[in-house]
């Protein structure tokens, strides 16, 4: 990556937090955005020393936070030799630079660190791509922060800095000037780069899912940490990460799911959401989330146990609609049941999501009944097939005892008279294979 916005990979490890709860926002959801916020910290590596929030009906324009709560906090840097300031909220480049210049540390804003943790956790060409792409557009509007070790005095007569006049009375540039617009064409001309680069992902991708049409596709989503990967893993075999951390996992994973009655649909699990989640940074992954605009069903994963589990609900829901993914099919599962103390606890949603499932993906409760309702709600889209079967497309035979429920065959002279029943999707490949035979209905 370039120089310009290496900064932000580079974690300071002595973090001070600080939010602030605005004039139409509550206490407690400002309390509760601080805590997460040090979950973001802890995963990307940093110690938090202390916290602070303070109540203010506007931003600052200059600071973000008041002149007095900023003598505080540069107190308390000086006393508990902090490595870095970060913000519960996303910061302007000239509150940035101020803080910094005030602070004389560094200053981060919550885009920044997921930022961070993103770099951190991506591990696939694509999802490097999009991390990429998401701190360049970050970085284009901070260049002037990241350059300052750069002169930006003017040459002209007087001494004026910024520009002045040169000796023919037109304005000349200053160097630290023509760097940042050298510094903003590279960075234009990477971003350029990375799209071109995602293009081609993207193509990719979309040649996958129409090779995959024929099949159900399921996606997974939820808050970050709602346990969509542990799920994953229980309902597929599969062994993909599933730590205790936010954003364990980046990059989306698709593997066959057997339900019963014979039949397999595709399960794909992604990135998890959050709260105040960067428009840009959604826009950057909307390849890789793709998988969930275009799936027949979501699966909402849903962390029973956490006190905040229905504000999570809602920012799920606002990523939903950015994604053009809301209207999309959805069932409800409140997972991790196991944690809970309070049986009454899961009524309530149930009362609101009367469709919904309880279940843990930790200990296995209510995966078989999961599994029941997925084959029973795609079940409604089979249909019956009655067909003399030439010996000559015996491949056929095969295809609909792999993806269907054979329930007569009749070996006679030139043909196999069979009935079955079939999901829909699956017709017209087995038209392809039928090429021999007669009576398809």
């Amino acid at each position: 990556m370039h120089e310009t916005y290496d900064a932000m990979n580079t974690a300071p490890t002595r973090a001070f937090l600080v939010g602030v709860k605005l004039k139409d926002e509550l206490q407690s959801d400002a309390e509760s955005s601080l805590e997460e916020l040090t979950r973001l910290a802890e995963t990307a590596g940093m110690e938090v020393l202390a916290e602070t929030v303070q109540p203010k009906e506007t931003p600052d324009p200059a600071y973000f936070i008041g002149r007095g709560k900023l003598e505080e906090i540069e107190a308390i840097v000086g006393e508990l030799k902090v490595d870095a300031i970060i913000f519960d909220n996303d910061l302007t480049p000239a509150q940035t630079r101020n803080l910094e210049k005030v602070l004389d540390i560094v200053v981060i804003d919550r885009t920044s660190l997921i930022l961070q943790i993103f770099a951190q956790r991506a591990q696939t060409k694509s999802a490097k791509l999009q991390v990429d792409l998401a701190q360049l557009q970050y970085a284009l509007p901070r260049l002037t922060r990241l350059w300052t070790h750069l002169s930006r005095l003017g040459t002209g007569a007087g001494g004026t800095a910024g520009v002045g006049a040169g000796r023919a009375g037109g304005a000349v540039r200053g160097p630290g000037e023509t760097q940042l617009q050298i510094d903003r064409r590279l960075i234009r001309t990477q971003i350029s780069r990375v799209k071109k680069a995602l293009q081609k992902v993207e193509k990719h991708r979309r040649i996958q899912r129409k090779q995959r049409q024929e099949m159900i596709n399921i996606s997974l989503v939820g808050y970050t940490n709602a346990g969509k990967s542990t799920l994953f893993n229980a309902l597929t075999d599969e062994h993909r990460l599933a730590e205790d951390k936010l954003f364990a996992t980046l990059d989306p994973t698709t593997r066959l799911l057997d339900l019963p009655d014979n039949r397999h649909v595709l399960l794909s699990d992604t990135v998890g959401f959050l709260k105040k989640l960067p428009h840009h940074l959604v826009a950057a992954f909307k390849a890789t989330l793709e998988e969930v605009a275009e799936a027949d069903l979501l699966l909402h994963v849903v962390d029973v146990s956490h006190p905040e589990a229905e504000s999570q609900i809602d920012a799920v829901d606002e990523v939903l609609k950015a994604l053009e993914a809301f209207e999309r099919p959805t069932l409800m599962l409140f997972n991790k049941i196991d944690l809970l103390e309070n049986e009454a606890y899961p009524q309530l949603f149930r009362n609101k999501y009367p469709d919904s499932l309880m279940i843990s993906a930790q200990d296995g409760t209510g995966l078989e009944a999961l599994k029941d309702v997925l084959a029973e709600r795609f079940s409604t889209q089979d249909i019956e097939v009655s067909i003399a079967l030439s010996y000559q497309d015996g491949k056929a035979l095969d295809y609909l005892y792999k993806h269907g429920e054979v329930f007569d065959t009749d070996y006679q002279g030139e043909s196999i008279q069979v009935k079955a029943k079939l999901p829909q999707r699956y017709l017209k490949a087995l038209e392809r294979l039928t090429t021999n035979s007669t009576g398809l209905n």
